[in-house]
């Protein structure tokens, strides 16, 4: 994660943790799926998420557990205040990744695929992190470099965009097709829906798979809007 990388080779005081920080992230990826469950927005070349990041010291061993339980608590109320229906999974072993040491993934129900879809995770890495980008801490009373430790890291992520769009659609679309917003979030919103799609021609949704496909419906979308 570009949060960790930008904190190679610091030394922190045992008193600045744990560090909490969060940014926007954009992420890449060189495979997508072909299973039906996994088509559209789903699973994506490139797509955006706003990631949580945290650092804790390591003297008692239950510092970063404490923090990823908390990470865990925001991401839940995230989802819980949107309105959708989720569940949490505490990963079992094979499912780890290396970095890993402990990792919950919550998944939303997405209506229209008839299925739990992954839209967060949390990890605790513990040192796995910190000892490859060398962060380090200086415990209380203690000096010289020989004396440092290492952190321990956790990460989250507290919205991946395009699934999360798939799940608010899905779970919030009206019998006449349109989508009735979640209150938190009509504060945010410039204008109405109506308005939104009022001066917007009307496309039937579809899965446009080829590179020939897609240009044919944007030639066609843009002779319309001329």
């Amino acid at each position: 994660m570009a949060i960790g990388g930008s904190l190679q080779d610091r030394i922190f005081e045992e008193d600045e943790l744990p560090l909490k920080l969060a940014a926007i992230s954009r992420c890449y990826r060189a495979e997508t799926s072909s299973l039906e469950e996994e088509r559209g927005l789903y699973r994506v070349h490139e797509f955006t998420k706003v990631e949580i990041f945290g650092v804790t010291a390591n003297e008692t061993g239950k510092e970063s557990d404490t923090l990823q339980q908390e990470f865990r608590s925001i991401e839940e109320s995230n989802f819980s205040t949107l309105g959708l229906h989720f569940k949490t999974l505490e990963m079992p072993p094979t499912e780890l990744g290396l970095p890993a040491f402990r990792k919950f993934d919550i998944e939303a129900w997405m209506p229209g695929r008839k299925m739990f879809g992954e839209i967060s995770s949390c990890s605790n890495c513990t040192d796995y992190q910190s000892r490859r980008l060398n962060i380090r801490y200086r415990p209380k009373n203690s000096t010289g470099s020989s004396k440092l430790k290492f952190v321990h890291t956790v990460n989250g992520t507290a919205c991946a965009v395009p699934r999360m769009l798939i799940a608010l659609i899905e779970t919030f679309q009206q019998p006449d097709q349109s989508i009735k917003i979640p209150r938190i979030l009509e504060r945010f919103m410039t204008r109405s829906w109506d308005k939104c799609v009022k001066n917007h021609h009307p496309f039937k949704s579809m899965f446009l798979r080829t590179k020939s496909s897609q240009e044919k419906y944007t030639n066609k979308f843009r002779n319309m809007e001329l």
